[in-house]
C-alpha cells in the first residue's frame, strides 16, 4: 500500500528549524526561573486557565500523577488530594522550594519532587497514571520530550502549548516596532505526535479573563522585557507611551491589559 506524502514531512526538523530561526529562541535557564519563583507564586494557582485544565483532566481511574515543569506546584498541589501520590519535577531549585512551602501550607503530604531538566534524563521519576505538562514545552528537541511524556504515562498525557505567533499580541509588537520571526506553535506538536502514531485530541483553552494581565506601568514593562528577552531603549519608550495613552483614553482604573494567546490542549 502506498504511503501518504505527509509521511515524508519531518515535522520534528521543521520545529527545530523554526525554533532556531525565531527572533526569541533563547530558552530561559534555571537561574532565570529561580528569580521569578516567588513572584509567580502569587497569582498562578487560581484562574480561568487552571479551572479549564481541571475540567479536561480525567483522574477517575488514576492513583498517581506527574506534573512536569511543575513550577510552584500549580497542578501537583491542585490534584494531589485526588490521588494516592503526586510527583513533580522542575529544573529550578527555587521553584521546588516554593512548591514544598506551598505543600506545607496546604497540608499536602503525598508529594515527591525531583530537580530535573525535562530535556535531560528523567532519572528516578516513576511511571504515573496521568502525566501533565502545562505551558512548559518551549524546548529545543520537542520530539524527544514528547516521546518521554508518552513513555512516562501509564494511561494519559495532558499537555498545553501556545496557539499563535507570540506570547504578546500583534498590537503590542506593532506599537514597539518589534518584528518577530515566530516560534513554532501547537500544530507542529500535533503533527509530530501523528508521526509517532498518536492521534491526539485537541481542545483550545481561550485565555478568558486570565488572558489579560492587570499591570502598573513598571509591571507592564517588566512583563514585556521578560517575554522578549529584553527591550531596546526605543522599544521601551514606545511601550511606555502606548501604556500612558491607553490608560488615559480607555481605562478608568489605571491598568493595561496585556493579551495572551490561546493554548491548545
Amino acid at each position: 500500500m502506498n504511503s501518504s506524502n505527509i509521511e515524508a514531512i519531518d515535522f520534528s526538523l521543521l520545529y527545530t528549524l523554526q525554533k532556531r530561526a525565531s527572533s526569541a529562541n533563547r530558552r530561559k535557564n534555571p537561574e532565570d526561573w529561580d528569580k521569578k519563583a516567588w513572584e509567580m507564586n502569587v497569582n498562578i494557582h487560581e484562574g480561568y486557565y487552571n479551572d479549564k485544565m481541571e475540567e479536561k483532566i480525567d483522574l477517575s481511574d488514576a492513583e498517581t500523577i506527574l506534573d512536569v515543569g511543575c513550577g510552584p506546584g500549580t497542578f501537583a498541589l491542585r490534584f494531589a488530594p485526588k490521588v494516592k501520590h503526586a510527583y513533580a519535577f522542575d529544573f529550578s531549585p527555587k521553584m521546588l522550594e516554593v512548591l514544598h512551602h506551598n505543600a506545607s501550607e496546604r497540608g499536602v503530604e503525598n508529594l515527591t519532587s525531583f530537580c530535573i531538566d525535562l530535556e535531560k534524563e528523567w532519572r528516578g521519576v516513576p511511571l504515573c497514571d496521568v502525566v501533565i505538562a502545562s505551558r512548559c514545552l518551549e524546548v529545543d528537541n520537542i520530539a524527544s520530550v514528547l516521546q518521554k511524556l508518552h513513555h512516562q504515562a501509564k494511561k494519559r498525557v495532558y499537555l498545553t502549548f501556545k496557539e499563535g505567533r507570540s506570547f504578546l499580541s500583534d498590537e503590542i509588537l506593532e506599537v514597539m516596532g518589534r518584528e518577530i520571526i515566530p516560534k513554532p506553535d501547537y500544530i507542529y506538536l500535533l503533527n509530530i505526535l501523528y508521526g509517532m502514531g498518536i492521534r491526539a485530541k485537541v481542545d483550545f483553552i481561550d485565555p478568558g479573563n486570565d488572558g489579560y494581565k492587570m499591570a502598573t506601568l513598571e509591571e507592564y514593562i517588566y512583563s514585556l522585557t521578560w517575554a522578549q528577552d529584553g527591550l531596546s531603549p526605543e522599544e521601551e519608550a514606545r511601550a511606555r507611551a502606548y501604556y500612558l495613552e491607553y490608560t488615559a483614553t480607555i481605562c478608568q482604573d489605571n491598568f493595561l491589559r496585556i493579551h495572551l494567546p490561546a493554548s491548545s490542549l
